[in-house]
């Protein structure tokens, strides 16, 4: 899938339903999400975040941070709490209009409509953090793994970022469940993309990385892993890693 296809996919789902496309919950389709609530959710997870950083030892300066994949801004105006500036990203401009309304910061929180493969219009070396989850998923792996070298170019020296990213699916766990499970997955989701494209809907594409892929790019991109978490955020089949990388004083 090209960009211009999530592109397109996302901001689709940014007219029809903006909320659900970002925490994609069944019983909240069909703009079901309080934004109350949603909102509520981007500021426990941007908690959890700064708590992870104290347990790490990472003292990250409170200057600039990117929020990468902003959507709506569910993570970004959090962020604003804990930062003097923070800039969010994102390919769809129909996400971005939900953002700026949303935005309680004024001037020091701004939104930037990025439809390019890398973040060239963000200036080198101007970020403290750099934060994405649940974006990466969803972007073929030339360009994730693009963007995040891109992560280390924007973040000063000392900076970090922490990001999510598939790995694959889950290996077999010796239970019906998971049989069942990947049965259905083989047999119905192809199926399901066939007749979405055919009736014009949105097909949200997954994209994992091998960890070992992610820890050589964050390398080559000048970043020095500190911490690798498995998690649950890519959902049920998919094992899932969340990413804390340093960028080295000496990348360029």
């Amino acid at each position: 899938m090209s960009l211009a296809a999530v592109q397109s996919t996302f901001e689709t789902l940014g007219r029809t339903d903006p909320l659900w496309a970002v925490l994609t919950e069944r019983r909240f389709k069909h703009n079901r999400w309080d934004p109350q609530a949603f909102f509520a959710t981007g500021q426990r997870e941007i908690r959890d975040l700064i708590a992870d950083l104290d347990r790490l030892g990472l003292a990250v300066a409170r200057g600039r941070a990117l929020d990468f994949g902003c959507a709506v801004g569910r993570l970004t105006q959090p962020l604003g709490d804990h930062f003097s500036e923070v800039l969010g990203v994102d390919i769809s401009r129909s996400f971005l209009d939900h953002a700026e309304r949303h935005n309680r910061h004024g001037p020091r929180c701004r939104y930037l409509h990025n439809t390019r493969g890398d973040l060239a219009a963000v200036e080198s070396g101007s970020f403290d953090l750099v934060y994405s989850n649940i974006t990466l998923q969803h972007i073929p792996q030339e360009h994730a793994a693009r963007y995040v070298e891109e992560f280390f170019r924007v973040l000063a020296p000392g900076g970090v970022a922490v990001f999510q990213i598939p790995s694959g699916t889950t290996s077999f766990d010796g239970t019906l469940s998971w049989v069942l499970r990947r049965f259905r997955a083989a047999c119905t989701t192809p199926i399901k993309r066939w007749w979405r494209r055919r009736r014009g809907q949105p097909v949200i594409g997954m994209y994992p990385i091998a960890r070992a892929d992610v820890e050589a790019i964050v390398r080559r991109g000048g970043g020095r892993m500190v911490d690798v978490a498995e998690n649950t955020d890519a959902g049920k089949g998919w094992r899932s890693y969340r990413y804390t990388a340093v960028r080295e004083a000496h990348a360029a």
